[in-house]
């Protein structure tokens, strides 16, 4: 075995496993956008098995007659541009007049000829005349568009170290499509694809490295701002005569839009609000701590739940735009047997006692859209036994396996059904019926239900 055999050799096992590697990768993540991944992994298994096939040790350990190893190499040589067409198209588009669609496709239409001529007259190679300057061409177009187009290119294909590899491959491609000019005894193309290859992967990995540095720099900040977030929930349930709560609280992010809070107005009496932002993550999450700041301005009339919600509604609207939010504000009051609420937009208030549901009626406007909106206080009696509950729409929007929406008819069949307990059992019992009807535990909406038992 000579050193040039065993140097052929090596680059192409190394191609012919780079390109496995990029095609099992692409078959795993599967989307459009991945689709380079699969151009050039099928490019490198060709090239790379072309060259193994060139070798004689190659034939000599896998055995075949000399001309069926011929057919195989000319076959290959014949298809290898059309991934090498995809893959341009993948990085650049079309290109200027679709020249580098029309160029694969005439290289695909060459090769489908190509094999049919060597096959029809069993002479392996017979239609090898047209693609030294087939490939010549499509490498013309392909530079030409890349220049045109060079701002479409992703920065990953702006590096320095890729630019350097397209030289070093162009000219040996174009020595060995040539004639070879320099080195005529020497095909010097393996080595030039073999630099593009290792500058490519020298590109990805510091890619990798530079967005794995920035995900860790990303998943701080969500950590920041979910630690943040739920330092502005309550921290702990107040103690009310009569009044057993609790509050099940699941973001689908590491930050979410819904927010609850309470207010402890006396010994029998406790106001409860629970609201949800418009959207999802950071930008959610923000808005809703304006709501809690808004909400935390009112302890002077938390007694009074429609001018509590008419306040909120002034900030937000003075002080952001296109926030929307709904909200609910309830008092419980132990004492008088009786729940005062105030609607912004947000799904009803529902009591249930002996097998059945009331529902509050009042239903206001979103906070945040309308400055001079009003809001208007309802009440609902109250019997020992009661159960309460107020919740945000991803609970009645959460959907199953068969794309069905929990709705709000289902959530009133859950707090009808007859139980025992206290809140916190209630509570874990809806999230458990929740969880059975989604089907697993991650769900398209944030969501948030507090549930206060009448004692």
């Amino acid at each position: 075995m000579s050193f040039t055999e065993l140097i052929g050799g090596g680059i192409g096992c190394t191609l012919v496993v780079l390109g496995a590697a990029s095609i099992v990768a692409w078959t795993l993540r599967r989307r459009s956008s991945d689709r380079l991944m699969l151009f050039f992994g099928i490019w490198c298994c060709l090239y790379g098995a072309r060259l193994l096939g060139q070798q004689t040790f190659v034939q000599t350990a896998v055995g075949g007659s000399p001309e069926v190893w011929k057919y195989f190499i000319a076959f290959i040589t014949y298809t290898i541009n059309i991934p090498t067409g995809l893959f341009f198209e993948g990085v650049l588009g079309l290109g200027w007049r679709q020249s580098i669609r029309r160029v694969w496709q005439a290289q695909a239409a060459y090769a489908i000829a190509a094999v049919a001529i060597d096959l029809g007259l069993r002479r392996p190679g017979a239609a090898m005349g047209p693609n030294n300057p087939i490939v010549l061409i499509g490498l013309i177009v392909a530079l030409m568009n890349l220049w045109l187009f060079r701002e479409r290119l992703s920065p990953l294909f702006k590096a320095r170290v890729i630019g350097v590899g397209v030289v070093v491959a162009v000219l040996f491609v174009v020595n060995e499509n040539l004639g070879r000019p320099i080195a005529p005894a020497i095909n010097l193309e393996p080595l030039g694809i073999f630099v593009l290859v290792v500058c490519l992967g020298y590109s990805v990995v510091a890619s990798v490295f530079r967005d794995e540095a920035e995900l860790v720099a990303v998943q701080r900040e969500l950590e920041t701002a979910r630690q943040i977030q739920l330092a502005l929930l309550p921290r702990e349930l107040p103690r009310v005569r009569g009044v057993d709560l609790a509050v099940r609280y699941l973001p689908m992010t590491a930050v979410g839009g819904d927010l609850y809070d309470f207010v402890a107005l006396g010994p029998a009496q406790v106001g409860i609000l629970v609201a949800d932002v418009f959207g999802h993550g950071i930008p959610a999450a923000l808005v809703a701590s304006m709501v809690k700041l808004a909400f935390s301005t009112q302890a002077e009339h938390a007694r009074d739940p429609a001018r509590v919600l008419t306040a909120m509604n002034c900030v937000l609207c003075s002080q952001m735009e296109r926030a929307f939010v709904t909200a609910i504000y309830a008092v419980i009051d132990s004492d008088g047997h009786r729940v005062t609420l105030a609607n912004a937009g947000h799904p009803p208030l529902f009591v249930g006692r002996h097998n059945c549901v009331d529902e509050s009626r009042e239903h206001g406007s979103l906070l945040g859209f309308v400055s001079d909106a009003a809001y208007t206080n309802e009440h609902l009696d109250l019997e020992a036994g009661d159960s309460i509950l107020l919740y945000t729409d991803g609970v009645p929007e959460t959907r199953n396996s068969k794309d069905e929406f929990l709705d709000h008819e289902r959530v009133k069949v859950w707090l009808g059904a007859p139980g025992g307990g206290d809140a916190a059992t209630f509570a874990d019992a809806m999230l458990s019926q929740l969880r059975a009807w989604r089907g697993h535990d991650l769900f398209d909406d944030d969501v948030t239900f507090v549930v206060a038992r009448v004692t």
